[in-house]
C-alpha cells in the first residue's frame, strides 16, 4: 500500500518535502508541491523516525516480566501508540527460576507478533545487592558460568544487552563471553570504584545504565565510576525526568558527554500510557504520579510512567539543545548502541517507515509503524 505525507520538515532537508512511503519503507523524499493534494497534510510538522527505548519494563497496564504473551503484546501496542516504535523488553533472569518470562520474550521476538521489541534487555543478576535499586534480592546472583550459560540457552539471539556490576568476578571472562555472542555489556548497578570501572570499560563494557542511578556518586578522594565514564567512549543512558536526575544534573552530564553519547531512556513501568494511581508490580503495590513510579510501602523510586518521547522533550528542555539533538538521543544514539543504523533512525529512501509527526515542542501527532498509520 502506498501512501504520500505531504508538507513536512525533516531534519537533512532545508524546504519541506513530502515523503513517499510503500511496503512499510521509506521510497522516496522528494520537494514539496502546493499542487499535490493526494495523501495526508503534515501542515508543516516535523517528520522524525519512531523513537527507542533500550530500557522500558512495560506499558498499558502489562510488564516484561509478566510470562503472558497476550499482555506483552498489549505493553508492545501501547508503546506504538506513544511514539515507542522499538525497544528493548527489560526484564530479569530468576537464578532459582522459573525463566518462563523469557522463553515468551524470545519466541514473541522472533514470531514478529511483538513487532516494536528488538530484543531483550536483562539487569542483572551479576550485579551489586548494595546496588539493587528498584530490583527485589531473587533477581540477584553471584557469577556462575551455568548461570550465564543457562541465560544465552534461553533467550537466544533474543538477548541484546545485558547490565552487570564490573566488580564481580571473572569479569573479564564474563565481557568476553557476552561479546562473542553479540551482547552489549552495560555497566550498571554496580558498587564499583574508579579503578575496577576504567578496567572494564577498557576490557570493552561501552554502554551505561542509567548514569548516576544505582552506581557510587562522586567524591574528591574516590571519583567512583562517573568521571572514568564520562573520559570513555562509551554510551550512556540517561533517565531525563527530571526525578532520577535533576534537571541540572542532566544538563551537566549532558555537556559533559556531547550530545552523541546521551541516549534517552524511560525506566518505564506498566502504568505508562495509563491514568495516575496504584498499580502492582513483581508483587508489590507501587503509585504512579506526575510521570514517577514509586513503591508504596517505603516510597522507593523504581522507575517513571512516562514515554521516551516525554523523556526526550524534557531533555530538550533541561539541556537547551535543539530539536534535532533531542531526536538524536531516541534515534541515531540507541540505533548505533544496537547496530540498526541508519535503517530505524533516518527519514530517507530505503529506511524503514516507523515514522512520527512531531511540532517544534515534540508534541505528537501522528505515528506509522510500517508504513501503517497507527495514531
Amino acid at each position: 500500500m502506498m501512501m504520500i505525507i505531504r508538507n513536512v520538515r525533516v531534519f537533512h532537508e532545508e524546504n519541506p518535502v513530502h515523503v513517499r512511503l510503500e511496503s512499510g519503507m521509506v521510497m522516496d523524499v522528494y520537494p514539496a508541491d502546493p499542487a499535490v493534494k493526494e495523501g495526508m497534510d503534515g501542515h508543516g510538522y516535523f517528520l522524525v523516525s519512531g523513537f527507542t527505548d533500550l530500557h522500558v519494563h512495560g506499558a498499558g497496564g502489562a510488564d516484561f516480566s509478566c510470562g503472558e504473551a497476550e499482555k506483552v503484546i498489549q505493553a508492545d501496542a501501547m508503546l506504538t501508540r506513544l511514539g515507542t516504535t522499538s525497544y528493548l523488553a527489560t526484564t530479569f533472569y530468576l537464578p532459582d527460576g522459573p525463566n518462563d518470562h523469557l522463553n515468551i520474550l524470545r519466541d514473541l521476538f522472533h514470531s514478529g507478533r511483538c513487532p516494536g521489541m528488538k530484543g531483550i534487555h536483562l539487569e542483572g543478576p551479576f550485579i551489586a545487592p548494595e546496588k539493587r535499586g528498584g530490583i527485589l534480592p531473587d533477581r540477584i546472583a553471584p557469577y556462575k558460568r551455568s548461570i550465564l550459560e543457562d541465560i544465552t540457552n534461553t533467550c537466544g539471539d533474543a538477548l541484546k544487552m545485558m547490565t552487570i556490576a564490573p566488580e564481580i568476578d571473572e569479569t573479564e571472562s564474563i565481557i568476553r563471553d557476552m561479546k562473542s555472542r553479540d551482547i552489549i555489556a552495560s555497566f550498571g548497578h554496580s558498587n564499583a570504584n574508579a579503578e575496577e570501572t576504567r578496567q572494564a570499560l577498557e576490557m570493552g563494557v561501552d554502554h551505561v545504565t542509567h548514569i548516576c542511578n544505582a552506581m557510587r556518586p562522586i567524591h574528591h578522594r574516590e571519583t567512583g565510576p562517573i568521571p572514568e565514564i564520562v573520559n570513555s567512549g562509551a554510551t550512556v543512558q540517561i533517565i531525563s525526568d527530571g526525578v532520577h536526575l535533576a534537571p541540572r544534573m542532566v544538563r551537566f552530564l549532558a555537556s559533559l558527554l556531547g550530545y552523541s553519547r546521551c541516549v534517552c531512556i524511560t525506566d518505564g513501568m506498566l502504568s505508562t500510557g495509563l491514568p495516575d494511581g496504584e498499580y502492582v508490580y513483581q508483587g508489590k503495590a507501587f503509585r504512579a504520579k506526575n510521570g514517577e513510579a514509586r513503591f508504596i510501602h517505603d516510597d522507593g523510586l523504581i522507575g517513571t510512567n512516562l514515554s521516551v518521547r516525554e523523556i526526550a522533550a524534557r531533555f530538550m528542555h533541561f539541556t537547551a539543545c535543539s530539536l534535532e539533538d533531542a531526536v538524536r538521543t531516541v534515534t541515531e544514539n540507541p540505533c548505533r548502541v544496537l547496530g540498526t543504523h541508519p535503517f530505524h533512525d533516518c527519514v530517507q529512501p530505503g529506511s524503514v517507515a516507523d515514522l512520527l509527526l512531531v511540532d517544534q515542542d515534540l508534541n505528537l501527532h501522528h505515528v506509522w509503524k510500517d508504513g501503517n498509520l497507527v495514531v
